[in-house]
């Protein structure tokens, strides 16, 4: 049976439960507590545990993988656990306790947030060869999903590609945001892509935005991020980017928002309530 119909492997006499399946369906993640496997089809496990050493290389706050093999007709990666819970489940855990978002669970946030922003500078490149932002943002689906405002869609984003021209191409996860975040490090590197340095960091903050605060809908937002949250986060990566010889990466917050705005707009067919709901916030956001 392929893995990605199982809901419980066992990998060296341990057990594995499911936590989720791939977009493609072509690898699924399960956890025995302290140990994660990644398991599918051979060539996309190869690719993704060839592209996880990648960032460790470069030294990215990533996993460590601890064994590989095969299960069945399936091949299979083991990486330690960096925590129990996701940073998005202890933000939603304080919000319910607290009303806000701890000092502290921020602190850990924005330490983790900078360890990566740190190793991904290291990995400027001046030919991307790779996939690029366009490829991460896919502003022509959602121009064809609002035929309407296709134009208007499409030059602001060729306006904002331009104006981030300031900041060099860096490797980039291209969905860098607290539920991909653990107190100890970043999961879900799944694809290569080249984007302006910035973009992550922008999508780290502004991505929660996106999703409603009623329950009403398909997927809901959990926690928010206080003004003053915001706006230590921009003070901090203003200063690291300035220490860096780049311009303040709250400057261009407007174009890399857009660009994450078009990417969470797009592609929602299986999720038609919230999809409307983005469409409107899309609308109002940039189009009206």
């Amino acid at each position: 049976m392929n893995g990605q119909d199982l809901e419980e492997v066992t990998i060296n006499g341990k057990k594995f439960h499911l936590v989720k399946r791939s977009r493609r369906g072509e690898v699924a993640v399960y956890t025995s507590g302290e140990l994660f496997a990644r398991v599918g089809e051979r060539e996309s496990v190869d690719r993704m545990m060839g592209l996880h050493k990648k960032f460790e290389v470069f030294g990215f706050p990533v996993p460590e993988i601890v064994g590989k093999g095969d299960t069945g007709e399936q091949g299979y990666f083991l990486e330690k656990s960096l925590g129990e819970k996701r940073l998005s489940e202890l933000f939603r855990d304080d919000i319910e306790k607290h009303g806000v978002i701890s000092p502290e669970l921020f602190e850990t946030f924005l330490r983790i947030s900078e360890k990566f922003a740190r190793a991904q500078f290291g990995t400027v490149v001046e030919e991307t060869g790779g996939l690029s932002l366009t490829d991460i943002v896919r502003p022509r689906d959602l121009a064809d999903e609002l035929p309407e405002f296709g134009e208007k869609i499409l030059s602001r984003y060729d306006e904002a590609v331009n104006t981030l021209k300031v900041f060099p191409s860096v490797l980039t996860q291209g969905d860098f945001n607290s539920h991909n975040l653990f107190p100890l490090g970043v999961i879900d590197f799944e694809k290569t892509y080249y984007a302006p340095y910035g973009y992550d960091l922008v999508t780290n903050i502004f991505h929660i935005n996106w999703f409603p605060e009623s329950h009403d809908y398909e997927y809901y937002r959990g926690y928010s991020f206080s003004e003053k949250q915001e706006d230590m986060y921009y003070k901090k990566f203003d200063t690291l980017f300035l220490k860096m010889n780049l311009p303040k990466l709250s400057e261009y917050r407007e174009q890399f928002e857009y660009c994450r705005a078009i990417w969470s707009t797009a592609r929602n067919h299986l999720a038609p309530k919230l999809q409307q709901w983005r469409y409107e916030l899309f609308k109002k956001s940039y189009l009206l």
